[in-house]
């Protein structure tokens, strides 16, 4: 008997999952067989089984694809979690940026708690040209440009209230940093953090007119997904005094780090 229960459990593309939801169409998408896929998430609800537990249980959460022949085609990173068995769910994801798919079709995800198969659910892996992309129309004042201005839509005076603000912009993704507290080292971000939603005007390279605007989602990053974008942001400024890794370790106990992802329809 297994320490928990899946009580849900998807594998899908990360823009998708910006998009639509945690439950929208199980899939990935990949250029080519045998080519690096398009970043995906894993996420599980896991809720604690007493008859194996009474008290809860310390156990380690991986997740292994299984491809249409049967062959294991990626393991995630195992992850340490206390499982409780008081009903509530614990929540975990997984980011996958570095998988690769030999085969198209359909596919198995299998769920593992101490290693052992807990539950297992389908998913498709489908070429990449079905995947919608919800950066497309902005792409342009994404890529050619140095700064957005991203901001409450509605400050406490009912007026949006946006900044100039440095950002990132790989693989789809809008990377930006911002100060805890204000002061001269860093920009501070109005509703980052805090604010489930920003606004976010995109312009016209060397021009101070507007070109696109959305509002976006605001997901804030911690652990391994925060360093992976603080290096891309550290990165982003090497023109600046210090080195990278200088920059990243002032940023871990003084700046936030978010993902801004258009929100369909809004």
């Amino acid at each position: 008997m297994p320490y928990a229960e899946l009580v849900f459990g998807n594998v899908l593309d990360v823009r998708v999952r910006a998009a639509e939801g945690d439950r929208a169409k199980a899939t990935v998408y990949t250029a080519a067989p045998g080519a690096l896929s398009m970043p995906f998430a894993i996420v599980r609800d896991w809720r604690g089984s007493a008859e194996v537990a009474p008290t809860g249980a310390m156990v380690i959460d991986e997740v292994a694809l299984i491809g249409p022949s049967g062959e294991r085609v990626h393991l995630t990173g195992a992850i340490s979690t206390f499982l409780p068995v008081d009903g509530s769910l614990v929540h975990l994801e997984t980011v996958v940026e570095d998988a690769v798919f030999p085969e198209l079709g359909n596919h198995l995800a299998a769920f593992l708690l101490e290693g052992k198969v807990a539950a297992e659910i389908p998913f498709s892996v489908a070429l990449q040209g079905a995947a919608p992309n919800p950066m497309a129309p902005y792409e342009e004042g994404l890529k050619r440009s140095d700064v957005i201005f991203v901001g409450l839509e509605q400050d406490r005076d009912g007026r949006s209230h946006t900044v100039p603000a440095w950002f990132a912009y790989k693989n789809g993704r809008v990377l930006v940093l911002s100060s805890l507290r204000r002061g001269p080292d860093e920009q501070a971000v109005p509703g980052i953090p805090g604010a489930e939603r920003v606004l976010v005007v995109t312009r016209r390279k060397g021009r101070d007119t507007a070109l696109r605007r959305f509002r976006a989602s605001v997901r804030v990053l911690e652990g391994e997904e925060w360093e992976e974008a603080a290096k891309i942001l550290a990165d982003r400024r090497r023109s600046r005094v210090g080195s990278p890794l200088d920059r990243i370790e002032r940023w871990r106990t003084t700046c936030a780090i978010a993902e801004l992802v258009p929100v369909a329809g809004a």
